[in-house]
């Protein structure tokens, strides 16, 4: 008789749970089981929402944190159905097992009840994954059991429980220190019996079904006046608002673009637009100029934008690229009476000369 879990048990599960398996039988290596596993992880990971410590018990009923919070978890009645090929004798050389028993079924998976449709409340029922006769394993993680770890209440409420027969009869209750030395993976809902015994075969579990968003939910709805105050916007570690609804992106360096949900926001050259425009005849110039390269063949001018019409410290360059400014002087231009460090109007009179100008904003230019 065991008394307890062997080491080959424990060794099987843990390292099957690490390589993202779930443990079924003794006799299979981790390449050899197909139903996947993985571990579960609250609020940081898939859980995004609080978990009640202590939840009632009443069957097919939701439960939340506390008053106000969202309903995150359902008491279920799952069934158990044995997995066909996890059928050997745990005492045969290698089977992991010292009960002294006979041949049978070691692995079992759960699944929602046919019934669960009518019988839920669960708002969600008959949507996603909450539909009768749905497997854990099948919903890829969309259906969970909610794991002990997440109460240190007495006694913890989350530890699933196990029947052979009707679970109103307490009789019937396979403890979790019964001789068959079974266990659960709460996440692909598969129960794994190391000491087969016929006499307690599980039909039936209990366990809460984790019902509030998951994370990528949460992601997607952050935006909705229900979660909005959930984003906090911050200046440098300060805040500036503790309800944002929508995030504007302003500059025209700045551009924002979605496919879907998603969306890419891009900040060209870290701030700085490179613009050159090429200049052979007298022109008005664009705010949007930041090179005016001049090759003249004649005398010419440049003639200005309002000062008001530049956001304050907008920079611009006027060049004689062709070199012969002396000969074709270039003239540069203010609009009506404002001014380039104090005058109407420069000129450019020397070869391959240049001048950077800056607007204050409002009404007047300046060299630098």
């Amino acid at each position: 008789m065991s008394t307890g879990k062997t080491n080959l048990t424990s060794t099987q599960f843990a390292a099957k749970k690490l390589l993202g398996k779930a443990h079924t039988s003794n006799l299979k290596g981790d390449v050899n089981e197909s139903i996947p596993s993985n571990v579960s992880i609250v609020s940081d990971g898939v859980f995004a929402e609080e978990i009640p410590n202590s939840p009632g018990t009443d069957v097919f009923t939701l439960y939340s944190a506390s008053a106000g919070k969202p309903n995150t978890v359902e008491k279920v009645f799952l069934d158990v159905v044995a997995i066909s090929d996890t059928i050997y004798d745990a005492n045969v050389s290698g089977g992991g097992g010292d009960e002294a028993s006979t041949s049978g079924t070691h692995g079992y998976y759960l699944k929602l009840p046919a019934n669960y449709e009518t019988t839920s409340s669960n708002p969600d029922k008959g949507s996603g994954n909450f539909v009768n006769n749905k497997r854990i394993y099948d919903s890829r993680g969309g259906l969970q059991l909610v794991p002990p770890f997440v109460s240190n209440a007495s006694p913890n409420r989350y530890f699933l429980q196990l029947w052979k027969g009707d679970p109103t009869d307490a009789a019937n209750e396979i403890t979790s220190g019964d001789s068959v030395d079974w266990q659960v993976d709460y996440y692909s809902g598969v129960i794994f019996i190391q000491d087969y015994n016929a006499s307690t075969i599980p039909v039936t579990a209990s366990a809460y079904l984790y019902v509030g968003k998951y994370l990528n939910q949460k992601i997607s709805t952050i935006s909705s006046s229900a979660d909005a105050s959930n984003l906090i916007a911050k200046d440098e570690g300060s805040n500036i608002s503790t309800a944002v609804s929508s995030i504007n992106f302003v500059g025209d360096s700045v551009t924002a673009t979605n496919v879907g949900n998603d969306i890419t926001v891009t900040i060209n050259n870290g701030g700085i637009v490179y613009s050159r425009r090429a200049v052979t005849a007298t022109l008005t110039a664009s705010t949007d100029d930041a090179i005016l390269g001049v090759s003249a063949s004649t005398a010419l001018e440049i003639r200005l934008p309002s000062a008001g019409d530049y956001s304050a410290g907008q920079y611009f360059t006027v060049k004689d690229e062709a070199g012969n400014a002396n000969s074709n002087n270039i003239t540069i231009r203010t609009s009506g009476s404002q001014t380039i460090d104090g005058q109407t109007s420069i000129i450019l009179e020397s070869p391959f000369a240049a001048v950077n100008l800056y607007s204050d904003g409002t009404s007047k230019f300046f060299i630098y």
